[in-house]
């Protein structure tokens, strides 16, 4: 194997210490107010992806500014001149939080704990890059000597994929990738602090209703360059009291609701634009909406000058994918074209609507949801002979509502997991546990699997044909780009930048230290 060493030496744009200059600092975080999943396999929102960096470190753990993979249990890697395997060697000392080694079997047991799961772990797509996993996920084969994941040796990680696949460095960051002990695996509610088992630069001390403990984690091979001592994560919908908290110095960072008008200096509020986008879905699973063409009907039947008002959003946008460099111009559905749409249900036998049946559009609630919602069904009630009612399923249980077959029309805003159009693409190919929108067209899904191995332009012009697919069908109906809000004094939390999937590793937090100053002073000046 001709190797290219690729992680070996990285370096980061931020300074990490040797040893830690102020410890035993203790930061603070409000998030919202929700049952979370601390179990990597089943995790999916951004909240639980966010405190996963604290439990969990897999191969590779995320750059803080980049989003580059950088060494975690993998203290470098290597690939083949084809790109179709990897070698990950592991660092000696990786450890779990009870002492016990990290080997390269545990991260193969873990991988193949989640790939057992199959539609029932959200992430398992993923894996299908890997050879042999898409077939075992699916149950064709249950003979993991056939799946490209291999460990030759405690130390040394083999894994085998279906084709070259650039991004899979970068990709294997997301904590579905990570590493469990083996006490961990089976256990179905990892939210007990007394039996949590972990591998990252914390371990879980504490956790009820009202916050979540976590303390530096001795064990952990970086421990040494690890300032905070303690996390706290409040947990509260009250974004008056939060943002009061910030600002009264109670709170050092608020991840979860903010009360805008009552940000006191707005150089605290950190807003940046994420790779991410929030849309709309047609569900095509069954008739008549897995017909193309009703689906573009109904979509040509919106008001989309209003839905995606500028007045409304920061970002509005008519495409999936977020703006990369280099990325090719799409062509979606922008304006309501009502004679179009008429003529494509004639031709589907169904004029002005008559025979189809009536439309649910399930929310999770909201101003925003609400308002979409309502021009639609104002839209489709206007234009045809049907009947359309919108019901509210809050979060957290409208992930599991979403998908469900009575659905006409769904809504999610999706953060990448990665920065590649891949993330947003592959949420609609077949095997996907993701397809919310039931979507299941050859044609697609063999743009998808052409585009992985290619490189440069020529992978973004497939990657773009196969986009335009989603939206002219209206299959999926983006609204905006999503913008995050952090309330963060980064004069204070160092470690902390801006990154386009809003996750700040927490190894890297730490509290600079102050000098003591009276409140009034801050203020005074503006601050």
């Amino acid at each position: 194997m001709n190797r290219t060493i690729i992680a070996a030496v990285l370096a980061l744009v931020i300074t990490i210490p040797g040893v830690a200059q102020n410890r035993n600092a203790e930061i603070r975080i409000a998030i919202s107010d929700s049952e979370v999943e601390l179990n990597p396999l089943h995790a999916y929102v951004v909240t639980e992806a966010q405190l996963l960096t604290g439990l969990h470190e897999g191969l590779v753990s995320y750059h803080p500014l980049t989003l580059d993979p950088v060494p975690g249990v993998a203290e470098s890697w290597s690939v083949n001149d084809d790109g179709t395997v990897y070698e990950f060697q592991f660092r000696p000392d990786a450890r779990f939080s009870n002492g016990d080694r990290v080997t390269a079997q545990h991260v193969r047991d873990t991988w193949f704990a989640l790939l057992d799961l199959g539609d029932d772990a959200p992430y398992a797509g993923l894996f299908d890059i890997i050879d042999g996993a898409r077939g075992y996920r699916r149950g064709e084969s249950d003979d993991r000597d056939n799946v490209g994941i291999s460990a030759p040796s405690d130390l040394r990680l083999e894994v085998e994929l279906t084709q070259p696949a650039g991004h899979f460095p970068q990709m294997i960051a997301h904590h579905s990738f990570g590493v469990l002990h083996p006490d961990m695996i089976d256990r179905t509610d990892h939210r007990e602090p007394e039996d949590h088992i972990g591998n990252g630069p914390f371990v879980l001390t504490d956790i009820d209703s009202d916050r979540i403990v976590m303390e530096r984690n001795e064990r952990y091979w970086g421990a040494q360059s690890v300032d905070s001592e303690r996390i706290v994560f409040t947990r509260t919908d009250d974004s008056v009291g939060a943002t009061s908290d910030y600002f009264d110095g109670e709170i050092d960072w608020v991840l979860g609701p903010i009360a805008f008008d009552d940000v006191i200096d707005d150089r605290d509020l950190v807003v940046n634009a994420l790779f991410a986008t929030t849309f709309y879905y047609l569900r095509a699973e069954v008739a008549p909406w897995d017909d193309p063409d009703i689906r573009r009907a109904f979509a040509l039947l919106l008001p989309w000058d209003e839905i995606r008002s500028d007045e409304v959003y920061f970002l509005p946008t008519h495409r999936l994918v977020p703006d990369l460099p280099g990325y090719p111009e799409v062509a979606g559905l922008t304006e309501q074209n009502e004679s179009e749409a008429l003529s494509l249900l004639e031709d589907a036998g169904y004029p002005e609507g008559d025979g189809l049946p009536d439309v649910l559009i399930r929310i999770p609630g909201g101003f925003d949801a609400n308002r979409v919602a309502d021009l639609m069904a104002g839209a489709w009630e206007s234009a045809l002979d049907i009947g359309v009612e919108i019901e509210t399923v809050p979060y957290p249980d409208y992930f599991d509502a979403a998908g469900e077959s009575e659905v006409t029309v769904g809504m999610f805003s999706w953060i990448g997991d990665y920065s590649d159009p891949l993330t947003f693409l592959q949420l609609w190919t077949s095997d996907s546990n993701l397809n919310e929108a039931g979507l299941s067209d050859e044609r697609y899904d063999e743009l998808v699997d052409r585009a992985i191995p290619l490189d440069g332009s020529e992978r973004y012009e497939v990657m773009a044909e196969a986009e335009e697919m989603l939206l002219r069908t209206g299959t999926i109906m983006p609204v905006t780009h999503t913008a995050s809000f952090n309330l963060i004094d980064l004069n204070t939390i160092e470690g902390w930048f801006p990154n386009a999937l809003d996750i700040h590793p927490l190894r890297y937090l730490r509290k600079r230290p102050q000098e003591p100053a009276p409140d009034l002073i801050r203020y005074s000046l503006g601050r």
